[in-house]
């Protein structure tokens, strides 16, 4: 399919794996400076707007999933709004703020009363060094390489969680052996993400995503962020009803939306890969399309599959998550191509909101 209307968003997306070879050598620029930032920590609040607050979910559990250390994901306006509810008194707090732009104005305002709580240092990630936000904070990694010229957020998000994934990598305490394993699966993402990308832009391009009028994505775990990343992104592309929910939550209510205009995308786990297929056969019976995101299908998933996008990364799956975003990205995309949108300037949209 020819692009023209959207080009430098397809771009973006397309260009991730070598923005994530970027993102790898930044964050290991600043470890020691970043590690001590953690040192003595009892807990860590990852804040944003928006891609960011959603990267904020899926940040919180990979920190707590490897590291053990207490981690929650908040958006930015409910620290202005409601800051009591969203710190523990007296508990040294690392607050990190997740702003591709840093300079949202909710962003801005939190980090401003954050600095007035003695038990809170701030950390930014981000994609302008300079930024506003970043200068309000104790320490800021720029990933200026990340900083993508398109309106929608796409690759800033999967180098942004890269980043984080780098640093639980280093707080987990893993024995060397494991350390060094782990470092050496975030640096085979890069090319991994190259063959996925490659292989599966040509299938989505002949993908009929314009016989679908609602989309739901569905993740558990570490997938959970991703899934309302991959429903926001279709919200903003192509204009269309869009959900996401914890996998199994599905059964309990939402399904009664399903007939055959709602397209479910299900990004499996290994540790759920049991539960997931019994839900992905259940929504088949009851009349949904399905669209499986899964590392290594068996004969039920491709059975019960619509359409199957099988990465065969044998990467675990707490550091997979980069790898599957762009999937979904690009569903996004085409649909709006399908509808003749131009995501390039997206509908009532700006690079970052002011108030």
């Amino acid at each position: 399919m020819e692009v023209k209307r959207g080009a430098q968003t397809l771009r973006s997306i397309l260009k991730q794996p070598e923005t994530w070879e970027s993102t790898i050598a930044e964050v290991k620029s600043k470890k020691e400076e970043i590690l001590t930032l953690f040192r003595g920590a009892e807990q860590v609040l990852f804040t944003g707007c928006g891609s960011n607050y959603y990267m904020s979910l899926s940040a919180a559990f990979h920190l707590q999933f490897l590291c053990a250390i207490r981690a929650r994901g908040v958006p930015a306006s409910e620290i202005v709004l409601f800051e009591e509810g969203a710190f523990s008194p007296h508990v040294s707090t690392l607050v990190v703020a997740l702003c591709r732009s840093g300079e949202t104005t909710e962003v801005k305002e939190a980090l401003k009363k954050v600095k007035l709580r003695p038990e809170c240092k701030t950390l930014y990630i981000g994609c302008s060094p300079e930024s506003s936000v970043a200068h309000l904070c104790d320490c800021a990694i720029g990933l200026a390489d990340a900083q993508e010229k398109s309106v929608v957020t796409t690759e800033s998000f999967t180098a942004m969680l890269l980043a984080v994934q780098i640093i639980a990598g280093w707080l987990s305490g893993m024995a060397k052996e494991k350390q060094n394993e782990y470092d050496d699966t975030l640096l085979s993402l890069p090319e991994t993400g190259r063959r996925i990308i490659r292989t599966f832009h040509q299938d989505i391009q002949s993908f009929p995503v314009h016989a679908y009028s609602q989309f739901v994505f569905l993740g558990s775990g570490p997938f959970y962020g991703i899934a309302n990343e991959s429903m926001l992104k279709m919200k903003e592309m192509a204009l269309v009803p869009s959900d996401a929910f914890h996998a199994l939550e599905f059964r309990h209510g939402p399904k009664s939306i399903l007939d055959k205009d709602v397209l479910v995308t299900l990004f499996f786990s290994d540790t759920g890969f049991r539960y997931e297929r019994q839900l992905l056969s259940e929504i088949k019976a009851l009349g949904g399309s399905t669209v499986s995101i899964c590392d290594r299908a068996d004969s039920t998933v491709r059975g019960e599959s619509d359409y199957l996008f099988e990465t065969r990364s044998n990467i675990p799956e707490y550091a997979r998550s980069v790898l599957y975003v762009p999937i979904t990205q690009l569903l996004a995309f085409y649909k709006a191509m399908s509808k003749n949108i131009d995501v390039d300037t997206p509908r009532n949209l700006s690079y970052y909101v002011t108030i």
